[in-house]
């Protein structure tokens, strides 16, 4: 096996180029759209306190920290921009060292580097001041000197040093995102049994220690030093440093999302792994939808997804061929740099299949390690699918329909032409979740009434649906009474089935019920423009 020996400050200039590439890449991207958990991070760097979350335990106040440090020049919104743009252009720096040192060609690397900053999740969340990303350059560390150690490991070569870099690095990711920690422990199981098949169990025992001895010291320490400092700056309500982490825990776990059907989660972990990758809006929610029985038929909306159905062929194809193959390669009994991106790509799989969530921020850790790992198997016909195909694919696909138009999305002016749509005394009726994409959710409008279907529902579980329609019926009627216009944004479009629809539909409320109940009170017309978005209006019916 070919590698190039040349250490990481031999190929320093070069990666210090790469990422250079990728941070003006994503600056240009940048949006003024606020994505899923932004709107959270403004308020909490607005108070300069620091808020402590086991599931992201120092990502917060590490942001806080280096925004006290730039003296707030570039405010709150731009300061988190810059960390995660920052984040993934450091990222993808370390990417491409690891990806020379294992002895792939300079543009090899940079093909794969566009692979991974083009992927959907990274865009979706790169450019963006959704501060996730800040444990992206500690995950591509954490993975560099893994396969730095299998290198060392397999040339009789002393492995303490990489052993403790990788630990350390495993242990930031861990405090910063804690859906890491079972990649960091899959790594650990991972050198054991390679050491083990080359010098036995005593020595695997012995290579394997100052890892885990490692991850073990320093992510304690992190997770004491915040215990410590929460205490001392009076941020938290804990006791003791038990009932700080148990806590944490506590509250992320109440997020997790139980199953729904048995049969359902198989395709939804194989769709959340290809959507990882590509831009797919409306595949995965049809999919769904018709798994469940809402869709009636399918196959009116087959054309229209014929380019996403033939999109996510090409990248399911190539991310089967990939594991296939490199299990076959690993039972065989690998080369060095194979079981570190297979711990992470596994350790990733293991905590989103168990979470059950397709968000971006519990996808965007299979990137790069999927990516080594296919190009590690050393395959021409793989390193053509990879970068020859789904690369230059990818890149336009994810760019043309998501990152570009995102990035240029007018959202103050089209925030103004919704509140001039709906008027002073009108009432918005809708969702509050973020579904993914550009939308009327997301919009400020400056004391406009609102019912967001999703929120009532979820702040009131124990109301049945009745009394919910019943007090959307007294604010639809206290609007029309008082002369305003009422539009109901996404809950009566029959082709949007983007989150929260299928949720609030679980909940009780199809859309074919809401419709059915609002056409017995109203009249529904439309659908109008009403700020660039489609919406139905209602009124009274004439008598």
């Amino acid at each position: 096996m070919r590698t190039d020996s040349t250490p990481f400050r031999g190929h320093l200039l070069p990666a210090l180029a790469v990422g250079a590439a990728v941070l003006l890449a994503y600056v240009l991207l940048c949006s003024a759209i606020r994505v899923d958990d932004v709107e959270r991070y403004w308020q909490e760097m607005g108070t300069n306190r620091f808020h402590w979350d086991l599931g992201h335990l120092w990502m917060q106040p590490l942001a806080l920290l280096l925004y006290r440090a730039s003296g707030g020049v570039l405010g709150i919104n731009h300061s988190l921009e810059a960390v995660n743009v920052v984040s993934v252009a450091l990222g993808c720096a370390v990417f491409f060292t690891t990806l020379r040192e294992a002895g792939h060609s300079a543009l090899k690397g940079v093909a794969a580097v566009v692979f991974v900053a083009a992927s959907f999740n990274l865009i979706t969340l790169g450019p963006t001041a959704h501060i996730k990303l800040m444990v992206f350059p500690a995950l591509a560390l954490a993975l560099h000197h893994a396969m730095r150690w299998e290198r060392a490991e397999a040339a009789c070569e002393a492995t303490l040093r990489e052993s403790v870099k990788c630990g350390a690095w495993a242990a930031l990711s861990v405090n910063l995102l804690v859906s890491v920690l079972p990649q960091t422990l899959l790594l650990a199981l991972f050198m054991l049994i390679r050491s083990a098949r080359r010098q036995g169990l005593v020595r695997a025992v012995r290579a394997t220690l100052p890892y885990a001895v490692t991850l073990a010291v320093v992510g304690f320490g992190l997770l004491l030093a915040a215990y410590v400092t929460a205490r001392q700056t009076d941020t938290t309500q804990a006791g003791g440093l038990v009932e700080f982490a148990v806590g944490g825990l506590k509250e992320k776990q109440a997020l997790q999302t139980w199953l729904a059907s048995w049969k359902e989660m198989p395709l939804r972990f194989a769709f959340s792994l290809v959507n990882n990758f590509a831009y797919l809006p409306s595949l995965g929610t049809l999919g769904r939808a018709y798994l469940w029985g809402w869709l009636p038929d399918a196959r009116a909306a087959l054309p229209a997804l014929a380019g996403q159905v033939a999109l996510a062929a090409l990248v399911g194809g190539l991310l089967l061929a990939t594991f296939l193959s490199g299990a076959r390669q690993a039972l065989r009994g690998a080369a060095p740099g194979l079981l570190s991106p297979w711990a992470f790509v596994l350790g990733a799989a293991a905590f989103s299949y168990y979470y059950n969530l397709n968000d971006p921020e519990h996808w965007f850790q299979f990137t790069m390690p999927v990516a080594l790992l296919a190009l590690q198997l050393r395959r021409r016909w793989l390193d053509a699918w990879l970068l020859g195909a789904a690369m230059p694919v990818l890149l336009a696909v994810n760019l043309a329909g998501y990152g570009i138009p995102k990035a240029r999305f007018a959202l103050a002016e089209r925030e103004q032409a919704l509140q001039v749509a709906l008027g002073p005394q009108g009432l918005y009726v809708g969702f509050a979740a973020y579904p993914g994409e550009p939308d009327s959710s997301l919009f400020d409008t400056k004391g406009i009434e609102r019912f967001n279907i999703d929120l009532a529902q979820a702040n009131d579980p124990k109301a049945d649906t009745a009394t919910l329609l019943a007090r959307l019926d007294e604010r639809i009627d206290a609007a029309l009474a008082r002369g305003g216009r009422v539009l109901v944004f996404r809950a009566l479009d029959d082709h949007d089935w983007r989150g929260p629809v299928m949720q609030v539909a679980l909940g009780g409320l199809p859309r074919a019920r809401l419709r059915e109940h609002l056409a017995a009170r109203y009249r529904i017309s439309g659908p109008v423009d009403a700020g660039g978005f489609a919406a139905y209006e209602l009124a009274y019916k004439a008598p």
